[in-house]
């Protein structure tokens, strides 16, 4: 089992804590300067599906020009 832990190394224990684990031979530590976004699996279903409807012509794609004229016609 893999475990995710955040811990704010601006507390003095919580600092003593990661030089401890980072001793250990079992443990990986890994900074990490943002959060990983990760999407649901219903998401990536949904990116996929728009991908392959954007690929096989199946959907209306714009250029940056038509885009723009657009949003501004809509105002």
């Amino acid at each position: 089992m893999v475990y995710t832990l955040k811990i704010d190394d601006s507390n003095a224990k919580a600092n003593a804590l990661l030089i401890y684990l980072k001793t250990l031979d079992f443990v990986d530590v890994e900074e990490i300067e943002h959060e990983d976004f990760v999407l649901t699996e219903e998401h990536l279903k949904i990116v996929n599906e728009t991908r392959q409807n954007h690929l096989s012509g199946r959907s209306k794609s714009y250029s940056w020009e038509e885009l723009v004229h657009n949003a501004r016609k809509s105002r």
